[in-house]
């Protein structure tokens, strides 16, 4: 009997930067209670009302849907969607 070996690992593969963009926004927009296309991408997402309670759900969000780790001190450094963007893009995927 000949046991074959087991499956690799998906390919790592870095999120597509407008794709991710896209989605930041949507993730943005549910946390912060506003309708997506209300979300400039180039304002500050405390413009829009993110705190550190949303700030913190946002993280979370961004983990468990785009496989990306985020951090809140992140969101500080990069306030914007399109700055969320750039550094995420080159982030690990988990």
């Amino acid at each position: 009997m000949s046991l074959s070996p087991p499956p690799s690992p998906p390919a790592r593969r870095d999120p597509d930067p407008d794709t991710l963009r896209q989605r930041l926004r949507e993730l943005c927009a549910d946390c912060l209670g506003v309708p997506v296309d209300s979300l400039a991408t180039d304002v500050p997402l405390t413009d829009y009302g993110m705190t550190s309670v949303t700030g913190t759900a946002l993280c979370g969000m961004v983990e468990d849907h785009l496989a990306v780790e985020c951090d809140l001190a992140l969101l500080w450094q990069e306030p914007t969607i399109d700055g969320l963007t750039s550094r995420l893009a080159s982030r690990t995927v988990r």
